[in-house]
């Protein structure tokens, strides 16, 4: 009974750390005490403090969905599932082109400072679009992950 309790918590453990883009691995004897922890952090050029060092990779990685996935708020996956957000890069990339700038038009806070809504505009080979990115933070001491993402066509 212990076995499988202490299985279970260990299996949480690691479940929440990989949502959190870390992972920690811990050892521990046969009596369930703790003998070493090392958390290992994710890479540093992902460890993005501003809304603009966000969109910067963003827009510069739309080829890498791996990267892209890295700044996206688990949230975010309540709403669209993986597959779907791979599909809509994919898609974005065939019918927009490559990727060549973008500008940023509107930035709204929330009043709390805790979400972000950016408005850009965004010049691609073959179209321009309008695409809104907003952000969260999932706690008052995180950084921004991407919560929601929008592209229409700028006319």
């Amino acid at each position: 009974m212990f076995k499988k309790l202490f299985t279970l918590i260990i299996f949480m453990i690691a479940v929440s750390s990989v949502s959190q883009n870390k992972t920690e691995e811990i050892i521990v004897n046969g009596n369930g005490k703790i003998i070493e922890s090392k958390e290992n952090k994710v890479e540093e050029h992902l460890n993005l403090k501003t809304t603009e060092e966000i969109l910067s990779v963003f827009y510069s990685n739309q080829d890498n969905i791996k990267v892209l996935d890295k700044l996206i708020s688990f949230r975010f996956y309540q709403k669209t599932p993986y597959y779907k957000f791979k599909e809509t890069i994919e898609n974005k990339f065939k019918v927009c082109g490559r990727f060549i700038n973008y500008k940023i038009i509107e930035t709204e806070y929330s009043n709390d400072q805790s979400a972000v809504s950016i408005k850009c505009d965004v010049k691609y080979e073959k179209i321009n679009t309008i695409e809104q990115i907003i952000m969260i933070k999932e706690s008052e001491n995180s950084n921004f992950q991407i919560f929601e993402y929008n592209i229409k066509p700028n006319n």
